[in-house]
């Protein structure tokens, strides 16, 4: 039987590592706890670390006093657990009724009946959970989730935030210890600025002995002149005030020696004893004319790698981004400023199509890995790209670094070593870059291509060695180059981006982005030039299928224009054309009603009014619809006595029905959209219920509505259209009644215009029963 990962020695064992299991509660677990709980609106939060036989709440908030007390439970009780077996979130709306957990004891216990959990991973181990937890059923929505899983991130900073803590802890001793024999320079000196301290390292930098120093003005031994006098103000200051400004910064100030030698150090200074007594600073110092080199040759290498039109990225085995070219913000949107000291795969949301530790395996066995990349923009938008990663010694030869080379751009390492470093990385990426790169000649002949650029162009690198670069540029295309590089050697600018087509050796065109820059000596003077070129032609064909869809999508529009162009000539018809007609239809029809006719024509003159009516009813109903497509339905409300209402309803249903309303009742509402309603309500009735038996209203003072109830004593309303009953084209399949399924979807659109809303229900023994709610005027 296959081993829990509850019960992997391993993750148990890292869970221990934490320290976390029997420490206090670290205050930023502790405030993290709080937002899920404020954010989420959860009544309890806990950070779970679970065990193989309990799990303990590193923090808690919620709990019943018992559990809190304990600051664990056993497995029994234990929701988490779940989520370290299966790796992944963990969602329960109602704990009763799941499977997995409708038998656990936290149910009764703790009062557990929504729950939902993320892991908490440090180092690839999974430790526990994060989650969130409701004593009433609860769905929770993509957002809650969102919120849960970014907090339950921040959570496992913290956790690695601690255990570095207890670390650092544990080795302060062998620390001090270092100190002692530190390769920096070490000096301390009094609130008068002569030195007390002086170890070897400073000796061997400054030139003076620990004797000849001992005693003497700082000033006057690693000072420049133009430097001491703002040196002693400032310790004037620390005198005067106690508190020094300068105290636990980073530093970078020049520095003089015995024999006259000006050159800069860093140097972190730090201040003892200010509120006791004198103070006393302390400071490390190190020469760093030697990174200063380093540094200017960095920054032409960045220069080169900015010109790439690609991402290249340098970051440390972490994840932890040390360089970002124009290329990536371009690529991903994110300006350098934002992107460096922050983690790679958090930032741009890698899938990997493996496990980040098998990609972190072959990097530190074989020093390079290649694949498939999905990362996300700073818009949201993904981006699949083609990765190369490559693992170097960093510049100081103390660890190594990463070198990521993304999709179609130019992979130029940063060079973070020495000179003559610098110079070999830059070949390798040169050579291993995935996209197309050419150094040109001032006589426009290539000097060297890669193999992406001579896949590109159908060639061979040898065959390319002399070749005129002008040759592989369509004819059409060259005077752009030309011009442009014009204003290289003129000095407008240091390098030039452009979309041209290149020539490939089978004659067809090649759509590329092509970056290039021109290389000066020291003194300014044109070296040869450096290309980047990248295969563009699958854009510029999708931008090509964009356009074209475009194109289809407006003659879409044109369509729809039309139509509802005819929809309105059609509500102008309905309204005025065949309202004004009809109108007279009924009023003649109502005339003759009231004359003495003989039974034949007088059954005709009903049927004829009947007649009208249901066209009436169906111009109106029809024009509603419109109204409703076009999201033109709206009205203004007014106060409307409801019991002459309902009559005038009635009438216009041509129903004798008894009527029960209040008096003085008055409801807000459009006088015509409610004798719509009712009049659709009643001839419904008619229609499928053998004619309504009562309307009846109720007001409700407290809670300021109205309640309209038409009673039919029908068949009712089948239970499997019930839940449909308002919506477009519903009707029972056997209706024999003439209809479309639109009138209590108007009914429903109406009453929501008037702010209210309408509902059914059956009512006993048979019947039904159709309600319009709307708001009560106080009386």
């Amino acid at each position: 039987m296959a081993v829990r990962r509850v019960d992997d020695p391993e993750r148990v064992a890292a869970v221990r590592g934490t320290g976390l299991v029997e420490a206090a509660e670290s205050a930023g677990l502790r405030r993290l706890t709080r937002l899920a709980s404020r954010l989420l609106g959860a009544p309890t939060a806990l950070v779970s670390l679970v065990l193989d036989d309990r799990q303990v709440f590193a923090s808690h908030l919620g709990l019943p006093p018992r559990w809190a007390a304990l600051g664990q439970t056993p497995l029994t009780h234990s929701f988490c657990q779940h989520v370290v077996d299966a790796d992944r979130p963990f969602v329960v709306a109602d704990a009763r009724e799941h499977p997995l957990v409708k038998d656990n004891r936290a149910i009764d216990e703790i009062g557990v009946i929504a729950y939902a959990g993320m892991p908490i991973r440090v180092d690839g181990q999974i430790l526990g959970a994060f989650c969130a937890i409701d004593s009433t059923p609860r769905a929770w929505s993509e957002q809650d989730l969102a919120v849960l899983e970014d907090l339950a991130a921040a959570v496992s900073s913290e956790i690695e935030l601690v255990r570095a803590a207890q670390h650092a802890e544990e080795t302060s001793a062998l620390v001090r210890r270092i100190l002692e024999v530190s390769q920096d320079a070490y000096v301390a000196i009094d609130a008068d600025g002569l030195v007390q301290e002086w170890n070897p390292a400073a000796e061997r930098l400054f030139g003076w002995v620990r004797e000849e120093a001992a005693g003497a003005d700082l000033s006057k031994l690693v000072v420049p002149e133009e430097h001491r006098e703002a040196h002693r103000r400032g310790l004037d200051r620390v005198r005067e005030t106690g508190t020094s400004v300068l105290a636990g910064q980073r530093l970078e100030l020049p520095a003089i020696d015995r024999n006259g030698r000006v050159f800069p150090v860093e140097f972190t200074l730090q201040a003892t004893n200010i509120t006791g007594g004198r103070p006393v600073f302390h400071a490390f110092l190190h020469d760093i004319s030697d990174r200063r080199t380093t540094e200017e040759q960095l920054r032409r290498q960045a220069e080169l790698i900015d010109a790439a039109p690609a991402a290249i990225i340098v970051r440390d085995p972490g994840g932890t981004i040390l360089f970002w070219n124009q290329g990536a913000e371009q690529m991903y949107g994110w300006p350098a400023a934002a992107a460096v000291g922050r983690n790679i795969h958090r930032l741009l949301s890698t899938r990997f199509p493996t496990q980040l530790p098998d990609v972190e395996r072959a990097l530190e066995e074989t020093g390079s890995w290649a694949g498939e990349l999905e990362h996300r923009r700073s818009d949201g938008q993904v981006a699949v790209v083609l990765s190369r990663h490559v693992s170097r010694s960093s510049a100081d030869g103390a660890g190594v670094e990463i070198i990521e080379t993304n999709t179609d751009i130019t992979g130029r390492r940063r060079a973070e070593e020495a000179r003559e470093e610098s110079e070999q990385r830059f070949r390798v990426q040169f050579h291993q870059s995935t996209i197309g790169q050419v150094i040109v000649g001032l006589d426009g002949n290539i000097l060297h291509v890669n193999d992406a650029y001579a896949r590109m162009v159908g060639r061979s690198p040898v065959d390319l060695a002399g070749y005129g670069v002008i040759l592989l540029t369509h004819p059409d295309d060259r005077d752009g180059d030309t011009e442009a590089l014009a204003g290289l050697f003129a000095e407008e600018s240091d390098s030039y981006e452009r979309v041209k087509r290149l020539l490939h050796a089978d004659g067809h065109a090649i759509d590329v982005q092509t970056g290039v820059r021109l290389i000066r000596d020291s003194d300014g003077r044109p070296l040869h030039l450096i290309g980047i070129v990248q295969d563009i032609t699958q854009q510029v064909q999708a931008q090509r299928e964009r356009d074209a869809a475009q194109t289809v999508l407006a003659e879409r529009n044109e369509q729809l224009q039309r139509a509802n162009q005819l929809k309105l000539d059609l509500m102008g018809m309905l309204s005025h054309d065949i309202g004004t007609p009809l109108t007279a239809i009924m009023g003649y029809g109502e005339v003759l009603s009231d004359a003495e006719l003989p039974p034949f024509l007088a059954n005709l003159t009903t049927r004829i009014i009947t007649g009208a009516h249901r066209i009436d009813e169906l111009r109106h109903n029809v024009l509603a619809m419109c109204k409703l497509d076009a999201g033109e339905l709206s009205t203004v409300r007014r106060p409307v006595p409801l019991a002459a209402a309902l009559r005038d309803a009635a009438d216009a249903a041509d129903t004798a029905v008894p009527i029960s309303c209040p008096d003085g009742v008055t409801v807000l509402a459009n006088p015509a959209h409610l004798r719509q309603i009712v009049v659709n309500f009643l001839t419904n009735a008619r229609k499928y219920g053998g004619g309504a038996v009562q309307i009846a209203a109720t007001a409700d003072d407290e809670a300021g509505s109205v309640e309209i109830d038409v009673h039919d004593a029908g068949a009712g309303v089948p239970e499997e259209l019930r839940s449909r009953l308002f919506e477009r084209y519903t009707r029972a399949s056997d209706a024999t009644a003439e209809g479309h399924g639109l009138g209590l979807h108007i009914v429903a659109s109406l009453a929501e215009a008037n702010g209210g809303r309408v509902s059914y229900r059956p009512d006993s023994p048979t019947g039904s029963i159709f309600t319009l709610h709307l708001e009560l005027v106080p009386r």
